[in-house]
């Protein structure tokens, strides 16, 4: 006899036609009963033709049942005539019950249930029920009919699959608890501005879409929620404690976690996973040095220090393309007090010399504090070629980017992240035009992209931003990939998978290494665009955000050179 096993998922509505067609269809019947019986798993025998069959059902959902058919052997001779007493002994009937069903005599059964108890090893008809029920020894259809009424499994599948199951009555015992949910923190920050919709939009997003698929291995994420202020380090503490608390299994959350160098130690201290996009060169360094207490923790985009060489390629680019030439080759750089938006490290200060550019200053603007049209003069004073904003808090961009129209000059304004936000553009209307802006986390514009773009407007009536909404998205769906394949509460192997496997979001694709915290970059960090998450610059225009570079996502020459460049001529 040839041995062959067959597993599928299948829930009410699965077309007979789509399944195999070695399985008798009767089986498939029964797969779908058994999502009325209220029972987390269910196993029989069945004969087909020559051979016998071992049916496993386990349920994954409310709505769905693992159904598992192998080709299989009685154990110990048991005959089929001896399977049937066995089966209807389980369900607790006499000798003469039996025989009554199998139009035979109760001394038969007697002689029956002894050979039974000689192969099976047991010394009582109770001790058969029991081996009985423990290893799926019970034959569907049930012997003699349907039952009168349920009690173990088979009986109420019985019952269930001829529609005689009788539904109002409690059952002996509650046996569908629903599988330990998986748990996820998700930080939510306050104080930067509309960017707390997309972090909150875009993990739920995630969320629902897999739970409404029935999890992952039949357990939902279930999320906990933490808004905090991210420059109040009282009030992310008290955030994260309650996080904590929840004992969630991992942990997302946007760049709250760069505005505290004492945020990783209390992730390290929890010990579980920990995605962010804090884009903090300091705390990767500090991650990859000490894995050991760190390695938990996972920066899914590349750091702020390649901010400043991006945009001298791009710089370079425009220049090689005749599309824009510098006039006096200096930069001014703004820059919000915040370590993750410190751009001016000697490294880029060295690159920009180079290539023939110099930093002529750089200038702090504390987050609420800043006189922008003092700044705007100040940074004019030096005649700037480009001038390099970094600041997250897109009301503090837009505040800059009203007084810079008000007091225009020659330059390019090169932002950093915020005019991804929708509020950016919303609020300054066509005064965003001409803007060049870049991120090292960015939402492809292709189908991946458009699609999550698509359901994210279905499910919240506007358009996400083009790229926090999709990075907390991709954390989800990342995790949710590693808790697909091993056990969420094991975070060396969650860990590890991370680590270890690519994955390609609508952010790109995040490809840590075997010891990286922090994805690679394409083009700064690998030529190979298909692991590395592209480094994006945008300029916004009448249609939206043109993508610029890198090739091949970027068309250079769509460059358009901005309208204020003739107004302060």
């Amino acid at each position: 006899m040839s041995h062959w096993v067959v597993e599928r998922s299948i829930d009410v509505d699965t077309v007979d036609a789509t399944l195999p067609k070695q399985v008798p269809a009767e089986i498939w019947g029964y797969a779908r009963a058994f999502l009325l019986i209220e029972r987390l798993s269910a196993r029989f025998v069945w004969r087909a033709d020559s051979e016998w069959l071992d049916v496993q059902l386990v349920l994954e959902s409310s709505e769905r049942v693992l159904v598992r058919v192998s080709t299989t052997e009685m154990p110990r001779g048991v005959t089929a005539r001896e399977l049937d007493v066995l089966t209807l002994v389980a369900l607790g009937l006499t000798n003469a019950g039996i025989a009554e069903r199998l139009g035979t005599s109760a001394r038969t059964v007697s002689s029956q249930l002894e050979r039974l108890l000689e192969k099976l090893g047991q010394s009582s008809r109770g001790g058969l029920a029991a081996i009985a029920v423990d290893l799926g020894l019970l034959r569907l259809p049930l012997p003699g009919g349907p039952p009168e009424e349920g009690g173990i499994a088979v009986a109420q599948l019985e019952l269930a699959s001829h529609r005689r199951l009788d539904r109002s009555q409690p059952g002996i015992r509650a046996d569908v608890s629903a599988r330990v949910p998986i748990r996820l923190g998700v930080i939510v920050p306050d104080g930067a501005g509309s960017d707390s919709d997309q972090v909150r939009n875009g993990a739920l997003l995630a969320i629902d879409e897999i739970n409404q698929l029935g999890g992952i291995g039949g357990r939902t994420i279930e999320v906990f929620q933490e808004r905090v202020d991210i420059f109040d380090w009282s009030s992310v503490e008290a955030g994260l404690q309650r996080i904590f608390d929840s004992d969630v299994d991992a942990i997302i959350t946007s760049y709250v976690s760069a505005e505290h160098p004492q945020f990783i130690e209390r992730i390290a201290e929890y010990g579980r996973p920990f995605l962010h996009t804090a884009t903090f060169e300091a705390d990767v360094l500090r991650t990859e040095s000490e894995p050991w207490r760190y390695g938990m923790v996972f920066q899914t985009c590349a750091s702020e220090t390649y901010y400043g060489p991006g945009m001298l390629r791009l710089l370079g680019k425009l220049e090689a393309a005749d599309l824009w030439r510098g006039r006096t080759r200096s930069i001014v750089s703004i820059e919000m007090p915040s370590e993750s938006m410190h751009l001016t490290t000697p490294a880029f200060l060295d690159a920009a010399d180079a290539q023939g550019w110099r930093v002529a200053a750089t200038i702090g603007t504390p987050v609420g504090e800043t006189d922008w049209p003092a700044v705007i003069e100040e940074a004019r004073s030096h005649d700037p070629d480009v001038v390099l904003i970094a600041n997250f808090v897109d009301r503090e961009l837009i505040e800059f980017q009203r007084a810079f129209l008000r007091a225009p000059m020659p330059a390019l304004v090169y932002g950093i992240y915020t005019p991804s936000i929708p509020s950016f553009t919303k609020s300054l209307g066509e005064g965003a035009h001409g803007i060049i802006w870049s991120t090292t986390t960015g939402t492809y514009d292709d189908d991946l992209g458009r699609r999550f773009r698509n359901q994210y407007r279905v499910k919240y009536g506007e358009d996400p931003g083009w790229s926090q909404a999709g990075a907390v998205y991709d954390q989800v769906r990342m995790l949710a990939a590693a808790w697909s394949s091993v056990d969420s509460r094991s975070v060396a192997d969650v860990v590890r998978y991370l680590r270890r496997w690519p994955y390609r979001g609508v952010n790109g694709v995040y490809y840590f290494g075997e010891t990286g915290q922090a994805p690679k970059l394409y083009p700064d960090m690998t030529s190979d665009a298909a692991l590395g998450q592209a480094h994006l610059v945008y300029q916004i225009g009448p249609a939206g955000h043109a993508l610029l570079d890198p090739e091949p996502f970027g068309i250079i020459t769509d460059f358009v050179r901005p309208s204020w460049f003739g107004a302060s001529d």
